[in-house]
């Protein structure tokens, strides 16, 4: 190259020779500012900082050492600031792209004129294999190092990502789980998820819940400034998260674990993952094995019983004529008993869970009753009974036991012993029931109006109402009561203190302390009388079955903390937990609010200090590390949880004094919000900021919801509480409405309108007439098909949303019918929503559009052949 400059100078002189010199160090600058160009880029989409700015904040390094409250504010200024450092180099990237392409340019129309054809030919093409070559080897250069920064990446991630529990999961199959997959489900199907996809997130039952605190305030003002607040708070978000940068390292692997745990669930179809019977443990069980042991627990004919369709009906219609004679007779309000009656039961699905710590992996049977006949009314009949009985032996929590285990001291000769009564509910009988109401009567009837008689029929419906479906067929249960209906509580807690009466009586000596919580039992005695005892136990009802189990080396374990006798026959306690405990709380990596995960831990540890009172408290604070450490919470969060444990208690005393010395501030009102995460705890701080409201957050995208459903599917027409979609078979309209009842009533209340209207049209009469106009004023969807004789897919009805609180359908309702396209409802069915909330609106609508534009939108790959097309592309786009 030396020569071929030199025969350059030779021939057409210094100056010609410059410019081609000039024009090479252009392009090998060009070369490299395009490769670097990629490079940040790159950085950018995958989150990376390269070396010299991520090395460039030593200033701060002594405030990151220090434990300063500000740390997680100091990191995210830190992390901000990167990231706008990085836009900025791209963007003067770009500009030194587009300025070395215009010298290029330039140098090639001077030398245009200065060199013949070959020789300015010969060189350029000399030039573009130059740059080539050289955007070759930079490329490979900064692979590598982009895959450095990339390794350093994933182990930092890897320090900042949940850890496996081994213990929290049981795979009872032969099928190997992926890593990824493996360490989701031992997190916990309550695990929050990220949510990044803006047009996923539930802005619609947030705004819904949002009303429902605002409404509880008097003042109008008051509402309208809080309704713009919150209307500023969402808008603010989903503008930050448009234009979001790359995701935490945190929510980018549990992305990954997410779209990994997706996919591996989609290939096995046959595989169930549900939560254990005890030990709060995952188990992943084939379909078939899960279906066999729930066949053979319902074949007990002695406490099942299969029947030949369902029963939901028919106890519907006797749940609410009790309910109308209760009324009839004055035994109840208008409020209550329109409380206890329902028109949209559902058979109760059971489940199974299995049981870990037993061999074979049985499984305990579950109902949940919530959607039964009587569920209202077996609550009201169960808290009669509860507040009538003041048992001598139940103890409330595991607290008070501490409290009073560790004043007792044993008579000589006295041994710890507990018993546990053999599956308690299902073990009930109705006749003993029946006896203990009677022979309790006297106080039961002092709390309610209802005779004895007809409380006896009452009780008696609620226990028969155990019933449930199970893959398609439908069973009832005999004997006992289910696990599951509110009813069976304060039943158990009844029939117990009668047996536990007369076992005491016949016990020929006196028992000096036997306590009990729910079926688990605590006694002091005689070491030679165990035996004797357990057998008179036993003998007062061949249902109701004891089993026992003695100190062992002077100690007990009983509910969460293990009891030691000492040698002066005290007994001192310490927090305990089972062998099968697989030690899985809250884990601190979850999507939760930090302080639901605060006080998760601050409570923790605060019943293994209040448990633990045989240990010296370094022992105490290593057990709340080592458990916490389980579940990923820092150390540095750890010790401030002990500190403040530690400050509680010092404080309690003085606290109790305080808290009976303060005036009643009335009642606490309980709010609960959908939790969109960055979005939701600034919305409470707004919200507190007019009301005394007390808030929680509702987490709803959990690892629970990306599980295979194991209950029986309710169908779509059996559901209530829901949103719905009809769609116009003669234009793209399309009507949007809510029932509180299940769907097939009122789509049946549909058909009848449309019935209606059709047969007083063949009547001859039309829209003019009085009839045709008041059967159009009952719904919009009625209205639209008499204005254009159109008819609706009154079969294909498509459910848009459903929620747990009825009082938040109206603006559920309003917010799909204000961002769906061609409805044909009217103007009044969005008065339940604020004004103030129509921009929002649009903006959610906006968001959802371009998703399903981009969902929508063809898939090609198209090369860039031409550099300077690319640059500009992506420049405008980054602009």
């Amino acid at each position: 190259m030396a020569g071929f400059y030199q025969s350059i100078n030779d021939e057409f002189g210094p100056e010609v020779r410059a410019t081609l010199k000039e024009y090479a160090d252009n392009n090998r600058r060009l070369s490299n500012m395009v490769v670097r160009k990629d490079f940040l880029i790159r950085c950018r989409k995958e989150g990376l900082f390269p070396s010299h700015i991520q090395n460039s904040f030593k200033c701060v390094f002594q405030l990151l050492e220090e434990r300063s409250p500000y740390l997680r504010n100091l990191e995210s200024c830190i992390t901000t600031f990167k990231r706008k450092v990085l836009s900025l180099e791209i963007r003067h990237t770009y500009f030194r792209i587009k300025q070395l392409r215009a010298m290029e340019q330039q140098l090639r129309a001077k030398l245009s004129g200065e060199l013949p054809e070959s020789r300015y030919t010969t060189f350029f093409a000399s030039q573009e294999v130059f740059f080539e070559r050289q955007t070759t080897s930079n490329r490979q250069k900064t692979s590598n190092k982009f895959e450095r920064l990339l390794a350093t990446m994933i182990d930092h991630c890897s320090s900042r990502s949940p850890s496996l529990n081994e213990k929290a999961i049981h795979n009872a199959t032969e099928i190997a789980l992926p890593e990824k997959v493996e360490l989701l489900l031992s997190l916990g199907p309550k695990f929050a998820l990220p949510s990044t996809n803006v047009a996923e997130m539930p802005f619609y039952h947030l705004l819904a819940d949002v009303e429902s605190v605002i409404q509880t305030h008097q003042d109008a003002d008051v509402q309208e400034r809080t309704r713009c607040r919150v209307a500023n708070n969402i808008q603010n978000f989903i503008h930050r998260q448009q234009h979001a940068g790359p995701m935490h390292p945190n929510e980018r692997f549990l992305k990954e674990a997410e779209r990994e745990t997706r996919s591996f669930l989609k290939q096995h179809p046959n595989l169930y993952v549900l939560k254990a019977d005890k030990g709060n443990k995952t188990v992943i069980m084939h379909k078939q094995d899960y279906v066999a042991r729930m066949d053979q627990l319902l074949a007990d004919t002695n406490t099942y019983e299969k029947t030949q369709r369902d029963p939901t009906s028919a106890f519907q219609t006797k749940n609410n004529g009790i309910v109308r004679r209760l009324e009839n007779l004055g035994l109840l309000d208008a409020a209550t008993a329109r409380r206890l009656r329902t028109y949209k039961a559902v058979c109760p699905r059971i489940y199974g869970q299995p049981k870990t710590h037993k061999p074979g992996l049985p499984l305990r049977p579950v109902v949940p009753c919530m959607t039964s006949p009587s569920y209202e009314l077996s609550k009201f009949v169960g808290a009669i009974i509860q507040r009538s009985l003041h048992s001598k032996y139940n103890i409330s929590d595991s607290f008070k036991f501490c409290e009073l285990v560790n004043t007792v001291t044993l008579p000589e000769g006295h041994v710890m012993v507990s018993f546990d009564v053999v599956s308690l509910f299902t073990c009930i009988p109705q006749t003993l029931v029946r006896k203990s109401i009677i022979k309790h009567w006297d106080k039961i009837g002092t709390h309610t109006d209802i005779c004895l008689d007809l409380f006896l029929e009452v009780t008696a419906f609620c226990i028969e109402c155990s019933y449930f479906s199970f893959n398609g067929s439908f069973y009832k249960q005999k004997f006992g009561t289910a696990m599951g209906n509110p009813l069976s509580p304060m039943i158990a807690d009844l029939v117990m203190e009668d047996i536990l009466d007369q076992a005491v009586e016949a016990v020929p000596f006196p028992i000096p302390y036997l306590k009990k919580y729910v079926d688990d039992l605590f006694l002091a005695l005689p070491g030679d009388k165990i035996e004797m005892v357990q057998e008179i136990f036993n003998s007062q009802d061949e249902n109701l079955q004891f089993t026992v189990e003695r100190e062992q080396n002077n100690r007990l374990p009983f509910l969460d903390m293990v009891m030691t006798r000492n040698q002066n026959q005290t007994i001192t306690t310490e927090w305990y937990m089972k062998p099968i405990s697989s030690g899985r709380f809250l884990n601190y990596r979850s999507l939760h609010s930090f302080h639901q995960k605060m006080n998760v831990a601050f409570n923790f540890a605060k019943r293994v200090y209040t448990f633990t009172t045989n240990h010296r408290e370094e022992e105490v604070e290593s057990v709340i590390r080592r458990q916490l450490l389980v579940n990923d919470y820092p150390n540095t969060l750890i010790s401030r949880v002990i500190n403040r444990v530690k400050l509680h208690r010092q404080q309690v005393d003085t606290a109790m004094e305080a808290n009976e010395n303060r005036p009643d501030e009335g009642e606490t009102v309980f709010r609960s919000l959908t939790n969109i995460d960055g979005l939701s705890q600034q919305i409470i701080k707004t919200l507190r900021r007019e009301y005394p409201t007390r808030i929680a957050t509702k987490t709803t995208n959990t690892v629970g919801a990306l599980l295979p459903q194991i209950k029986d599917k309710t169908p779509n027409d059996e559901q209530s509480n829901i949103i719905y979609k009809i769609n116009c078979d003669n234009c793209d309209g399309c009507y949007i409405g809510m029932t509180t009842t299940k769907l097939k009533t009122r789509i049946s209340g549909h058909r009848s309108n449309v019935r209606r209207l059709t047969t007083l049209r063949e009547a001859g009469h039309t829209n003019a007439d009085a009839a045709i106009i008041s059967i159009r004023e009952k719904t919009a969807l009625v209205d639209h098909a008499a204005e254009n004789d159109h008819v609706f897919r009154l079969d294909d009805v498509k459910i848009l949303d459903s929620t747990q609180k009825p009082s938040n359908l109206p603006i559920l309702e309003s917010c799909h019918i204000y961002n769906t396209p061609h409805t044909v409802n009217k103007r009044t069915d969005t008065d339940n929503l604020n004004v103030v909330y129509a921009g929002l609106l649009h903006s959610i609508m906006n968001v959802k559009r371009t998703k399903s534009n981009n969902q929508n939108r063809p898939n090609v790959n198209m090369t860039q052949t031409d550099d300077t097309d690319t640059t500009e592309t992506e420049h405008t786009t980054h602009e």
